[in-house]
């Protein structure tokens, strides 16, 4: 198991000794951190979090623990700050360890757009960078903010709040469901098919679509009865695949299944690397996650 390159490192799973540990490859494909660990995470502003029998923490690139502490948990460096649990509740540590907000939420998540979501009371809310409680828990799920919305359950329906907490796009009773904004679109389902929103909640492309991916350097891969094809913001179609299918494009490829085998395109629908894998990932920092027979 490998995945994908984050910080210059791709987090691999190893049998070692009858057991599988973790451990990080470089970009040069050497194992530059052993595998030793029981779990770990991916890298994020330079440190990763890590579990050994040796204890839990963050290490950095050399594979050295820089961050030790009484945590049972810890998540992803975002803006300097990473979500830690300890036997009190979930709280966030600066990059240099510290604790800067008090572990007493039942819930939390990682920030962005300089808000995070945090539980209290059996709801989710807000709190900003301080720790400052800026949007009220009254939501019963609560996503991070993307491009100036959150996407949020309240009472059993999918919402858009905006950083103020008003409701920007919803009740949205239709909507079955619906994923974060990428360049001013949100993918929805209506029933069986999809479509996409805008920051209004206008349906800028209507649910028709059988299966979607998010947009992604511009395009969204979709696919309706004539098969795959790309299509841009406005909805009209930039690349047709026919019938083969059509993943989402990252570093200018994008994988596509092909008689059961992965490969990759480019932009302009020319097979790069022909389908010869069994799976393949989306291209991280240069490299792509690909399993061979």
């Amino acid at each position: 198991e490998a995945s994908s390159f984050s910080g210059g490192f791709a987090r691999v799973r190893l049998h070692e000794k009858k057991e599988y540990k973790y451990g990080y490859l470089d970009r040069k494909g050497k194992l530059a951190i052993p595998a030793q660990f029981d779990w770990a995470r991916n890298f994020s502003e330079g440190k990763a979090w890590v579990e050994s029998p040796a204890g839990k923490g963050y290490i950095d690139g050399s594979g050295r623990l820089v961050i030790r502490g009484d945590y049972q948990a810890g998540g992803d460096f975002s803006g300097g700050l990473a979500a830690v649990k300890d036997g009190e509740g979930f709280g966030y540590i600066d990059s240099a360890g510290k604790l800067v907000i008090p572990a007493k939420y039942s819930f939390a998540g990682k920030f962005s757009e300089d808000l995070a979501a945090v539980g209290s009371g059996g709801k989710l809310g807000y709190i900003d960078r301080k720790g400052r409680l800026v949007i009220q828990p009254r939501f019963d799920k609560a996503y991070e903010f993307r491009q100036g919305r959150a996407r949020v359950v309240l009472k059993g329906q999918i919402a858009f709040i905006d950083e103020k907490g008003k409701l920007a796009i919803g009740p949205l009773s239709k909507v079955g469901r619906a994923f974060d904004f990428s360049y001013g679109l949100a993918r929805i389902r209506v029933g069986t098919r999809w479509g996409f929103i805008d920051r209004s909640g206008r349906e800028v492309v209507p649910p028709r679509y059988f299966a979607a991916y998010d947009f992604c350097e511009g395009v969204a891969s979709v696919q309706d009865a004539e098969g795959w094809s790309t299509i841009g913001p406005d909805g009209k179609a930039v690349l047709r695949m026919g019938r083969d299918w059509l993943m989402t494009f990252s570093g200018g490829l994008a994988p596509v299944i092909r008689n059961r085998k992965v490969g990759y395109v480019d932009r302009s629908g020319k097979m790069v690397i022909e389908p010869r894998f069994l799976r393949a990932f989306g291209f991280s920092e240069g490299f792509a996650s690909v399993e061979l027979e």
